[in-house]
């Protein structure tokens, strides 16, 4: 436990909090102190403390608040609240906001020595803030970028980080769920909003791991689809026509980009206003008419190369597409 943070309105509490914590057998390097939430919000802004000591009623933003935005944006902050008797029934409603201590006044040596230890046995489990913070950072600058195999290779590190820290499953579980909002909130200040959102039903880590990653994939698609994904099609459609004669799969082309087939699908339908399938079949049908009107090909040969092994399915699509047969377009070029 490096960095602690006393919250408390009260200068008198704040010393002597301060005076115990330092005569402690706990080592840390540094102790800062605030008279309210919000100061105590923009101090940990700053630098995020290991352990969070506030007190419940205070000017501006209470501790109730404190601890609520302190759990929504920086979950593995451990969370102490420091209450009197007649605070204990507010103080539980702390519960949900990740607060398992309370510091009850008044303090002794002791009690302080007894909290810390504590602390640091529930802190033991769990790889640094400091890692933690490091790791989202480098996942949000991937997703911005949309860089996929770098996004895929910075999960893959995560989970091996929690299974070398030997995280129990339900704390595995437990950063699963918090990783994904911390992202979200900050590509939401490079202007951008997700809708993508992670629902972890299950008490599977490998399950819970895989759900997050489908859940990236759906932010690097989403952002990808907002800016408009040309180059993307571009690529996409180079492909399809240096292909045109194979059987491509929309997956196959996707896994080509890069991308996610769904991403794929949408990107074809927003730019080009039809699916892959029919992107495919224009291109193939547009090929075959030049060829069509080059005397010495055989419609025959013609289906072939522009990938029907199939004639007559050929003829059916050419005609559902031109209005004409492939011989009648023939002739309609005055070629016999």
């Amino acid at each position: 436990m490096k960095h602690i943070l006393v919250v408390d309105d009260e200068p008198l509490i704040v010393r002597g909090l301060v005076a115990m914590l330092k005569q402690s057998q706990t080592a840390f390097e540094s102790i800062r102190t605030a008279s309210n939430g919000k100061q105590a919000l923009e101090l940990i802004e700053e630098s995020v403390p290991q352990l969070l000591l506030t007190d419940i009623r205070m000017p501006k933003m209470d501790g109730l608040e404190l601890c609520k935005q302190v759990h929504e944006k920086y979950p593995l902050v451990q969370k102490v609240i420091i209450s009197g008797y007649n605070d204990f029934e507010y103080a539980q409603a702390c519960i949900s906001y990740g607060v398992k201590e309370y510091l009850l006044k008044p303090f002794t040596p002791m009690k302080i020595n007894d909290l810390l230890h504590k602390m640091v046995v529930q802190s033991q489990p769990l790889f640094s803030i400091s890692a933690y913070e490091d790791w989202v950072e480098r996942i949000v600058e991937a997703v911005w970028k949309l860089q996929i195999p770098e996004a895929e290779s910075l999960l893959e590190q995560w989970k091996a980080y929690c299974v070398s820290a030997s995280t129990s499953d339900s704390d595995f579980i437990q950063l699963m769920k918090d990783g994904l909002p911390m992202i979200m909130r900050r590509l939401s200040l490079r202007g951008f909003q997700p809708r993508a959102g992670m629902i972890c039903d299950t008490s599977d880590k490998q399950r819970c791991f895989t759900q997050l990653q489908v859940c990236i994939h759906q932010v690097i698609d989403e952002l990808a689809l907002q800016r408009g994904g040309l180059d993307l099609m571009k690529q996409a459609k180079a492909y399809i026509d240096a292909h045109i004669t194979q059987e491509l799969s929309l997956e196959e082309v996707a896994e080509f980009l890069g991308i996610s087939a769904p991403y794929l699908s949408l990107l074809f339908k927003k730019v080009h206003h039809e699916s892959f399938v029919q992107y495919r079949i224009t291109k193939r049908i547009q090929l075959a008419k030049q060829m069509l009107e080059i005397p010495h090909y055989r419609t025959t040969d013609i289906a072939l190369e522009v990938g029907y092994e199939n004639y007559p399915h050929f003829s059916r699509t050419f005609k559902k597409v031109t209005g004409v047969s492939p011989l009648e377009y023939r002739h309609s070029m005055g070629i016999r």
